[in-house]
């Protein structure tokens, strides 16, 4: 066995060290890319005796918690495909996107081989923990591969093959990848082509199922490509709402139908048909339509699914209620999704579940850049009123003498300079839905006592006068200030503080979390999808973002890797097609509390020398300096003011720092 290991790993070194691929082919690119990631960027040994890594029964529980909904829909289709492989004397694995694996069927799960191998409830099959193999290559590469015997990366593997497919979300992330894994097979991985195709096609139905679930609420267009197959076979799912706005679409929708649409597309923008014709056909079941593509002329023929409650005959109302949506308990929530592998995020998501529909604010604290928008968001797709407005308000980026107006809006010649016939604000915009109320600590004081004023009852008043009007809100605040240390300075009314910081979720700052690898890759598949371009990340670029500490959080992560993505000449990202500052340090060493990406609430003087040490550093660019102290240019003027602050291209620097 000793020999053996030595060989494998020889071998595996020499094909990396020539850049000598083991096949001719596409796939034999991929392999030597993952076995250069193995070696190189995870740094793992070929030759490593030891058995894959398998969860503890405390640690696979949280696992199946977090999947909880999707494992409910996809455990049909793993048992389906097992019945398909089974004579073959396969084994079959769903893992999450983190390679754990999360269900598992085989003629004989207890078997002590198996469980040697790694193929069993919990084992841990990324690249970073077992190398070059099916399902860690599949995350990473986001594509169907076989990995075949001697193809695996670490020596005791290669007595497998595997044969494993991503499962896609419909934000077009891997959310699950499906395995079909053998102890013995012929040497020809030709002899595995035929279990791959069963392995797509079971992934398939599960992507789809799921999909099915998830948007079981709306209007899903069903497309195919043959009238033939179009009541036993779906191709494409579209999920719009009642103004044919397009909210999702699966994978091979996207490939297909939606690469070249703008981002925020109509059913007309895709097919030449009306929205209301498409809903009055559903009202026929089984009816099939033809279909032609608006930009292609492509033929197609599709079916059209009606919302669950709308089929039921039960009619939504002009204005949700928790009685006439579905509750959390009985369909995926986008908390959950967002919340990911990261602890202390399925945490939050938890305990968020427990407060939806509650009518009580929600404070999000963290450091800029975490996603507290996007969490923000995630509560208000998983509430009852997921179906209303969500209106987000940054109280930053408004300037002090417009936030109030923007807010509660105003009537007719309320000031010099407003519309003729006022305006509705965004508390009366987001009524019946969820407002987002970001940088809370930044708002000032004399519209907080206004803001106390609408969460206790639920009233407004537009500037200008006039009837107070009745708003009902869900109030989502978040900051990544001290609010404690500036209600003790003053700046932040007491009374509000409590009434916010009941509800509190602190989100991790990035270079915490431990799902790092797991949120680049959804990022850069999200990057792509905007682009129109596929990409990957070789060794030299995924190490510098590995050890990057991200100052700016998952902000600055989205916008490195839509940099990458635009600079790529062929579609494999290098350390060069990073931003330059990805090289070496972004911040200068000697503005510590700054690089924490927060602003300490300390006294007026430190804050003072703080923004002049950040507007210094950068050569007095306000917007890179606001970057740098983690505000909005807004908040940073305000602050230049406050303090007296003036730059040098405006002043005489004799006269003021």
């Amino acid at each position: 066995m000793g020999s053996t290991l030595s060989t494998h790993a020889a071998r595996v070194e020499h094909h990396v060290r020539h850049a000598d691929a083991p096949h001719a082919d596409a796939t034999g690119r991929r392999l030597l890319e993952s076995w250069r990631r193995s070696l190189e960027t995870y740094q793992l040994d070929p030759g490593r005796a030891a058995q894959p890594r398998i969860l503890t029964r405390t640690e696979l529980k949280d696992r199946l918690e977090a999947m909880e909904c999707f494992l409910r829909i996809a455990r049909h289709g793993v048992r389906r495909l097992h019945e398909q492989v089974r004579e073959a004397s396969y084994v079959v694995l769903l893992t999450d996107m983190q390679g754990v694996t999360i269900d598992f069927v085989a003629d004989n799960a207890s078997d002590r081989d198996l469980k040697r191998a790694g193929l069993y409830l919990g084992s841990c099959w990324s690249e970073r923990d077992e190398g070059t193999c099916g399902v860690g290559t599949a995350i990473v590469d986001r594509c169907p591969i076989i990995v075949h015997k001697s193809e695996h990366f670490r020596a005791p593997n290669i007595s497998l093959t595997c044969s494993s497919v991503p499962i896609f979300d419909p934000d077009g992330s891997v959310l699950a990848i499906l395995d079909a894994s053998a102890l013995y097979s012929p040497d020809d991985r030709k002899s595995q082509i035929l279990a791959l195709q069963f392995v797509t096609q079971s992934a398939t139905m599960i992507e789809n199922a799921y999909f099915l679930d998830r948007y079981s609420n709306q209007w899903v267009l069903q497309v195919s490509g043959a009238i033939e197959f179009a009541q036993v076979e779906t191709d494409c799912l579209i999920a719009f709402d009642e103004h044919g706005n397009v909210l999702a679409a699966n994978q091979k929708a996207r490939a297909d139908l939606l690469a070249d649409a703008p981002p925020r597309c109509r059913i007309e923008d895709l097919f030449d048909e009306r929205t209301t014709d498409l809903m009055r056909h559903a009202q026929t079941p089984n009816v099939v339509l033809p279909l032609r593509a608006a930009r292609a002329a492509t033929a197609y023929c599709g079916r059209v699914r009606p919302p669950r409650d709308t089929a039921s005959g039960a009619r939504s109302s002009a204005r949700p209620s928790s009685a006439a949506l579905p509750t959390a308990s009985v369909r995926p929530l986008p908390i959950d999704h967002i919340a990911g592998a990261e602890p202390r995020m399925r945490d939050n998501a938890a305990r968020v579940r427990r407060l939806l529909d509650v009518p009580i604010p929600l404070l999000l604290l963290g450091e800029t850049g975490t996603g507290k928008e996007a969490f923000a968001k995630a509560i208000h797709e998983s509430s009852a009123r997921h179906a209303r407005p969500f209106v987000a308000v940054n109280c930053a980026a408004i300037p002090e003498s417009l936030i109030e107006s923007e807010l509660f809006g105003y009537t007719d010649g309320a000031f010099t300079g407003a519309r003729a016939k006022g305006m509705r604000g965004r508390l009366q915009q987001a009524s019946g839905g969820t407002l987002f109320l970001d940088e809370i600590g930044d708002m000032p004081l004399a519209l907080q006592t206004r803001l106390l004023r609408v969460l206790a009852e639920g009233e407004i008043q537009p500037l200008g006068g006039g009837d107070t009007q009745r708003v009902d809100l869900h109030v989502i605040c978040a900051t990544h200030r001290d609010l404690a240390a500036l209600v003790r300075a003053g700046r932040f009314r007491q009374d509000l503080y409590y009434r916010l910081a009941g509800a509190s979720f602190v989100l991790p700052p990035l270079r915490t979390r431990s799902d790092v690898p797991v949120l680049m890759e959804a990022i850069l598949a999200e990057e792509c999808a905007a682009a129109g371009r596929s990409a990957v990340l070789d060794g030299s670029a995924l190490d510098a973002l590995l050890t990057h500490t991200w100052p700016g959080n998952i902000r600055e992560l989205r916008n490195a890797l839509r940099y990458a993505v635009a600079m790529t000449p062929d579609g494999v990202i290098a350390s060069e097609c990073l931003p330059a500052y990805l090289a070496g340090p972004m911040l200068p060493p000697d503005i510590p509390a700054v690089e924490r990406g927060i602003v300490p609430d300390d006294d007026d003087d430190d804050e003072r020398q703080r923004v002049i040490t950040a507007l210094r550093s950068t050569h007095w660019c306000a917007a890179s300096a606001a970057r740098v102290l983690g505000i909005s240019r807004a908040t940073l003027y305000r602050r230049m003011h406050q303090h007296r602050i003036v730059s040098p291209n405006r002043a005489d620097l004799s006269g003021s720092e």
